[in-house]
């Protein structure tokens, strides 16, 4: 059953994120702006031993389709707050609410356009890919897929060629929809096609309203 806890997490999200057009994901903790393509993600997240809360504020790329909501850019920006009072957790939690919108602004402004967020993700996939050359993850994939959406077909091929030739399983979701994508690079029709069809179904799913693909 909910606590005193969430009920002043509810209110203190409701009191910073709403006014700036967030929308609470049913009676959760986990707070989204629409950005048409992508969402800004904010989340209280419980512990499983304390009352409280951590943040985690991320991007969440609606091109992906591996889980209903995932923390795609970003993550954890506050440490855990516990509960011990309503009077402390109360300005506890307003200060993560404040955090988290100044946050969610800052993503805003970085993933303003496509051409943007293709620049910055495939910076940030090529860091990773030489940290850890043996373990491709979603960041090459994610940087793939909005690279082919502004015409920068090698690099797209390029960010799916790391995932399929690491050493990572070729039965995962994460290969197989690298290869998927990786065929369609030299097509960029097919590409935006296969990539606005995965964002219409995420926005159904997640119960967005309809979604216009010339925004793309």
């Amino acid at each position: 059953m909910p606590g005193p806890h969430d009920k002043i997490i509810a209110n203190a999200a409701k009191a910073a994120l709403r006014p700036l057009g967030f929308q609470r994901k049913g009676q959760s903790r986990l707070w989204f702006f629409d950005h048409s393509w992508w969402l800004a993600v904010i989340e209280f997240q419980p512990s499983s031993w304390s009352k409280g809360s951590y943040l985690n504020v991320a991007a969440h790329w609606l091109w992906m389709d591996v889980a209903p909501i995932s923390l795609d850019f970003g993550g954890r920006l506050e440490g855990f707050e516990e509960y011990s009072s309503d009077e402390q957790f109360a300005v506890a939690v307003a200060r993560l609410a404040d955090r988290a919108a100044d946050e969610a602004r800052r993503l805003a402004a970085m993933f303003s356009s496509l051409p943007d967020t293709a620049e910055i993700l495939l910076e940030q996939a090529r860091t990773e890919a030489r940290q850890a050359p043996a373990h491709p993850g979603w960041m090459l994939y994610n940087a793939g897929v909005a690279a082919g959406l502004v015409g920068r077909n090698d690099e797209a091929a390029e960010m799916f060629g790391r995932v399929l030739n690491g050493s990572g399983d070729q039965t995962s979701v994460l290969h197989l929809k690298a290869g998927r994508m990786s065929n369609l690079t030299s097509d960029a029709a097919k590409l935006r096609q296969e990539a606005a069809s995965t964002i219409a179904q995420q926005r159904e799913a997640l119960r967005l309203s309809p979604w216009d693909a010339s925004q793309l």
